[in-house]
């Protein structure tokens, strides 16, 4: 089948200067934020003098969409470079319910300083460390609202991604801040693994939040480590005298302040409805730790989340990233891909030292170093819980047609570790971060696409660690995918020469083309969206600053990380994308204005024989550090004419639509109750 490419445009559209960052952890958020119908994006970041000397903060970038494949950088006169703070996730989500999607950024804390947030206010940092709401004001601009919006509940902590849902059904969008752990003191070859509590905030409907995450049950547990006779690893608190495992309450900062929190290190977190009752439930993929879903049990007048990844049996821990939801089987229901660290650890011996790496989990039961891909199998009663959805792990099982030009080097057993079983399938892949399902040939079947890896930092070169060039992954619509990395051009590389894919090819020269994963970039966050209104998703990649492999005698450099912007090659396929307004946004009644939680059901069939059946959910946030874009895109193969499309708004309203054209964006409004 016919392969059509992507064209990397950042150089031409954004200009040299701009199509690189400094970043640690950069992410983008793909919005129409001046509402004139095509998708902005904005990319954080910050400024240094290399990856191992102390960051001073941003700008950020804000990219207006221009036409023509041209985008023009306004951040500065936007408001929105935040140059005081090292930004991280961002989330682009319309808390006011005004028509425009305000800006939520997160911050990482000032790398460099060995301070810990608790020493933030007292060190003067306070206007460094913490998180930014920036209000849309639909002229252009934007206006920082963070104090008022938060007071005291500021976030201080170190935020990695957010994400935005109208978890108690009152159509305001409410706020989850994912936190990690200040970077100083993030290392994982110690047998503890300090995290940072993560946030959940109420919106009030007047651009104030009230922080819940105690009463909604949300305060992160201890973390599981254990020694390698599988007993917990812990230290007694000073104060109460209690065991804490995975957290040694004696490490303090600079200033002598306790480090972290007894709990994880949250890299991502999606809502989404998992059972089917109406509300969003929450996953949170942590570092380190136990993949962590919680049931929500939200009454009216109360918040309230039950922890139920241990009832459901998926619970492992690991290394997890992010999540990428879509019906990749194409059977009507929400599939989840959860990112981990991928085979790499397997190539070596079992890692002996207790810590927060997922390669030590690995070697448990109750630990994996490999992705997840979770079929949806409906819900089931358990004992003592309740209704908890069911999600058979099947990448193992899961076939991929590998790529004849850039295989991952597991398929080779003879690269797995004797101490290790051989993986399979899906399960055989490499390092990912940010990840998402799209459907890149509008063929009517969901792919899957991931970019990441990471930089040495004292373990090797860049290149030797987890070495990745991020995948897409073909889907055929039963469950079964293709490697099309390199035919698509959507290698995490620069540079790369795609002149000769066949290997059979005399003058192919893997070396020489650079076509080999220890030249990736340090792929981090990864979103999605029609960026050229072609009615193909368009992909934008966001690498970190810092270490990658070079031919010289030094083996590495410290580079600026560049931005992909992967423009889709189009086809002849048929489309349709559907553009959600809430009817808040319109006379303060029904669903949140982005219509975030909407699910949406579209049916045609194709040549008058087979229908096309297809599920998507309005979400934010789940990719790491990133957002993609609300717009909900499908593709529609052959078929002339969407039969019928039902929508599920979030306020409990079902809108049915009937033979809409296909190759057009609809505007669809929320009905009056």
């Amino acid at each position: 089948m016919e392969i059509t490419p992507f064209t990397n445009a950042a150089v031409e559209t954004l200009g040299e200067e701009n199509a690189f960052i400094d970043n640690r952890y950069p992410g983008v958020a793909i919005f129409d934020y001046d509402r004139d119908g095509d998708l902005d994006f904005y990319v954080t970041s910050f400024e240094s003098g290399g990856i191992f000397q102390e960051t001073v903060g941003g700008p950020n970038k804000l990219f207006r969409n221009d036409g023509a494949g041209k985008f023009t950088e306004v951040a500065g006169k936007a408001g929105v470079e935040i140059r005081e703070s090292n930004s991280s996730g961002v989330v682009a989500c319309d808390f006011n319910n005004d028509g425009y999607q305000d800006l939520y950024v997160g911050a990482q804390g000032r790398i460099g300083d060995k301070l810990d947030y608790r020493s933030a206010v007292p060190a003067g940092l306070r206007e460094v460390v913490k998180d930014r709401l920036l209000l849309n004001k639909g002229n252009g601009t934007f206006k920082d609202i963070t104090d008022k919006a938060f007071g005291k509940a500021v976030n201080l902590r170190s935020t990695l991604s957010i994400a935005c849902a109208d978890v108690d059904g009152d159509g305001w969008l409410d706020l989850f801040v994912a936190n990690r752990a200040d970077q100083d003191f993030v290392d994982f070859r110690t047998p503890w693994h300090h995290g940072h509590y993560n946030v959940l905030y109420r919106n009030n409907g007047d651009l104030t939040f009230t922080d819940i995450t105690e009463q909604a049950g949300l305060i992160g547990p201890q973390i599981t480590l254990r020694d390698p006779l599988g007993d917990p690893v812990t230290f007694q608190d000073p104060e109460t005298g209690a065991p804490m495992e995975g957290y040694r309450p004696k490490l303090v900062d600079e200033r002598g302040n306790r480090v972290g929190d007894p709990t994880g290190q949250t890299w991502s977190a999606l809502f989404f409805d998992h059972d089917n009752d109406g509300d969003p439930d929450l996953w949170l993929a942590d570092d380190g730790d136990r993949l962590k879903i919680y049931r929500n049990d939200s009454t009216a007048g109360k918040i309230a989340f039950t922890p139920i990844g241990r009832a459901m049996g998926i619970d492992r821990s690991g290394a997890w990233m992010a999540f990428a939801l879509g019906d990749y089987d194409n059977d009507g229901d929400l599939d989840i891909f959860v990112s981990n660290l991928g085979f790499h650890p397997l190539t070596r011996p079992l890692v002996e030292t207790p810590g927060g790496d997922g390669a030590y989990a690995a070697r448990f039961a109750w630990g994996t170093c490999l992705h997840y891909l979770l079929r949806n199998d409906g819900v089931r009663e358990a004992p003592g819980v309740g209704v908890v959805p069911v999600f058979s792990e099947v990448a193992g099982s899961t076939v991929v047609k590998p790529s004849r030009l850039m295989p991952p080097a597991s398929l080779d057993p003879a690269n797995i570790h004797p101490s290790w079983q051989v993986p399979t399938g899906l399960a055989a892949y490499d390092f990912a971060f940010g990840t998402v399902f799209l459907d890149y040939d509008n063929d009517g079947d969901l792919d899957l696409s991931w970019v990441g890896s990471i930089m040495g930092h004292g373990e090797g070169p860049g290149g030797e660690v987890y070495p990745s060039a991020g995948r897409l992954l073909r889907g055929d619509g039963h469950g079964s995918f293709e490697d099309i990395t390199v035919e698509a051009h959507v290698l995490d590389i620069q540079n790369v020469d795609y002149s000769i894919l066949d290997p059979t090819d005399p003058g192919f020269n893997r070396e020489r083309q650079r076509i080999d994963p220890k030249l990736h970039e340090n792929g981090k966050g990864l979103a999605k969206g029609d960026l050229n209104g072609d009615g193909y998703v368009d992909l934008i990649a966001a690498n970190s600053n810092g270490l990658v492999y070079t031919s010289t005698p030094q083996r590495v450099r410290v580079a600026r990380g560049p931005l992909f912007l992967w423009i889709n090659g189009g086809g002849e396929r048929n489309w349709i994308t559907l553009r959600l307004k809430g009817r808040r946004a319109v006379d303060g009644t029904g669903s949140n204005a982005d219509a975030v939680g909407a699910r949406i059901f579209v049916e045609a069939r194709v040549n008058g024989q087979n229908t096309l059946r297809q599920v998507q959910e309005v979400l934010t946030g789940s990719t790491f550090l990133s957002m993609s874009s609300l717009d909900v895109n499908f593709g529609m193969g052959a078929a002339k004419t969407v039969e019928r499309i039902v929508i599920k708004w979030p306020s409990g309203i079902e809108q049915v639509l009937e033979n809409l054209d296909v190759n057009q964006v609809v505007e669809i409004t929320e009905p009056k109750r």
